[in-house]
């Protein structure tokens, strides 16, 4: 394995994309935590259409990317939140709109990607953010995950 900068990793990713392959890369940091964990497997494909609950990849207005929910999408681009942040990230365009994620492995739980799970962490109405406070949802998590694939 190997490591590249923020930059050179934007524009590969993007050729990768833009041709209709996938991509897959080792996620860091804590910010899709409990679904997604640092050091966890990503897959992303081709943005195609955008809807909430979608996880990106997004380059920001500062150069950063990041790899967050869809919690809004407006006509010219998405709103992101990472699950276990408080607040919504900037606007990104579709043009910055790398990729979406289709399949996540490791140590984060993988149902989050399908309906309707994906849309109620977008919408709030489940709050990641708690998990590691909250054993007895932790526990139903790994159970539902389980059950789910």
């Amino acid at each position: 394995m190997f490591h590249i900068g923020t930059d050179d990793f934007y524009g590969i990713a993007k050729e990768i994309l833009k041709k209709g392959n996938t991509l897959e890369f080792i996620a860091r940091g804590e910010s899709m935590s409990p679904f997604i964990k640092d050091g966890d497997k990503v897959v992303l494909q081709p943005p195609g259409s955008l809807n909430i609950g979608n996880i990106a990849l997004c380059r920001t207005a500062e150069g950063r990317l990041i790899l967050h929910r869809i919690v809004r999408v407006t006509g010219a681009g998405v709103i992101t939140r990472g699950d276990a942040c408080f607040t919504d990230d900037g606007f990104t365009s579709f043009e910055y709109t790398i990729g979406k994620v289709v399949t996540v492995s490791g140590r984060g739980f993988n149902f989050h990607l399908r309906f309707p799970f994906s849309t109620l962490i977008a919408r709030g109405a489940v709050r990641p953010s708690r998990f590691p406070r909250h054993p007895l949802f932790l526990s139903l998590a790994r159970r539902l995950a389980s059950f789910l694939g």
